[in-house]
């Protein structure tokens, strides 16, 4: 209907957002009580991702919907210029890594095991993956904006968070292979296998990939063209 906020990814207006939110909170509450009357005291990988899940979608959305209400159906955007692209991108490539990302590495961690009938390879090098990928992503978000009035510094410090991900990205791309490669034959008449496999080598190259376009001589070749979304959808 041409109300929007003209923010990517964020493009409802204050009074949805809100109800985005009241319906986040009741999820969230859900998640958390499920958690907290557990009887097994350790928590699987799975669910460390599941929460930072709840918790990195909460904080993205509430303050990249901060605005200044204009009326029943218009609002703008708290920040302004490059404070408000640097939000922007702050929050589109974390919104994008919190919903697409840590949710699918949680389902990844739970299902392979229990359909190749194999343990995990390394439950330590799931935690320490998850530790280092949730501290490096909210950082990275401003690669986004090389090239643009944001303060150089910024750009750089994106840059380098966005090339150390490599490593636990590859943490759990590693620890699927080896997981399945306790017996290959798993992968011949086990579907979610061949299904997992497909997509942790797709998510190996989209993490390389990824982290090389950051680069800034490589963005000025790449950047407004197709290799940009075609990242993504490659994740």
């Amino acid at each position: 209907l041409g109300k929007t906020q003209s923010l990517e990814y964020a493009e409802l207006e204050w009074p949805l957002d809100v109800g985005v939110v009241v319906l986040w909170v009741m999820f969230a509450v859900n998640v958390f009580a499920t958690i907290a009357r557990r009887r097994e005291p350790q928590m699987y990988v799975s669910v460390w991702y599941i929460v930072a899940t709840v918790i990195a979608v909460a904080v993205l959305y509430i303050v990249e919907n901060l605005s200044v209400p204009a009326g029943p159906w218009k609002s703008y955007h708290l920040f302004a210029g490059v404070n408000s692209a640097n939000v922007q991108w702050w929050y589109g490539h974390n919104a994008v890594g919190f919903v697409f990302t840590t949710p699918i590495l949680a389902f990844f961690y739970y299902f392979l095991p229990k359909t190749t009938g194999l343990p995990i390879f390394s439950h330590r090098l799931s935690i320490v993956s998850f530790w280092s990928l949730v501290f490096a992503y909210l950082w990275t978000g401003a690669h986004h904006l090389v090239y643009t009035p944001l303060p150089d510094w910024i750009q750089t410090l994106a840059i380098v968070f966005t090339v150390f991900l490599i490593a636990p990205s590859w943490g759990s791309v590693v620890n699927g292979y080896y997981t399945v490669g306790q017996d290959w034959s798993a992968m011949r008449d086990r579907y979610l296998t061949k299904f997992f496999i497909l997509g942790i080598t797709f998510y190996a190259l989209q993490t390389v990939q990824g982290p090389t376009q950051g680069l800034r001589v490589v963005s000025q070749l790449i950047h407004y063209t197709d290799w940009v979304p075609g990242h993504v959808h490659m994740g």
